[in-house]
């Protein structure tokens, strides 16, 4: 589909935030992981300081490997530029396994929403303006790219399976 694709391995599970009836995942994802995320993070910027943007357009979807051993997070970057990127999440712990099976519920009766940061101190700035009541701060630090987002890891709640 494009030139640009990269699998990285997930920096930090993501912070779930839950605000109101929505759940939003927060997920850092570096500006230099694929190309073309830079000018989609400055895109996004631009957008919340009115400046004329050319604006920003990543879809997404979830994944769990046969072996329901990793997530995978598949973004699809539209506009400003094309590139796909995955991040990869092993799976060690229940705790972790967990966290996706809440996006996954939460996803069946409410609103998720993905947001991508540049880094973990972008991410943690972000959840800390949630509580600050502060949306600018918090739209300004990174990007939405998916409002609603689809998530469907239920399998993720049978144990790990082996393939031979």
């Amino acid at each position: 589909m494009t030139d640009q694709r990269a699998i990285i391995d997930a920096e930090t599970f993501p912070l779930f935030v839950f605000h109101g009836p929505e759940l939003l995942v927060m997920q850092p994802v570096a500006r230099d992981a694929v190309e073309g995320l830079d000018e989609a993070y400055t895109e996004a910027s631009l957008d919340c300081t009115g400046v004329q943007s050319a604006g920003t357009t990543i879809d997404a979807r979830w994944e769990v490997t046969p072996d329901r051993r990793q997530v995978l997070l598949l973004l699809f970057g539209r506009a400003p530029a094309r590139f796909e990127l995955t991040v990869r999440y092993t799976l060690r712990t229940a705790r972790e396994r967990q966290g996706f099976l809440t996006i996954a519920t939460h996803a069946d009766t409410g609103r998720v929403s993905l947001w991508i940061y540049p880094d973990k101190e972008d991410t943690a700035r972000a959840a800390v303006a949630l509580q600050d009541r502060d949306p600018n701060l918090f739209v300004h630090l990174g990007i939405c790219v998916e409002d609603d987002l689809q998530c469907h890891p239920h399998r993720l709640s049978h144990p790990p399976r082996v393939i031979p």
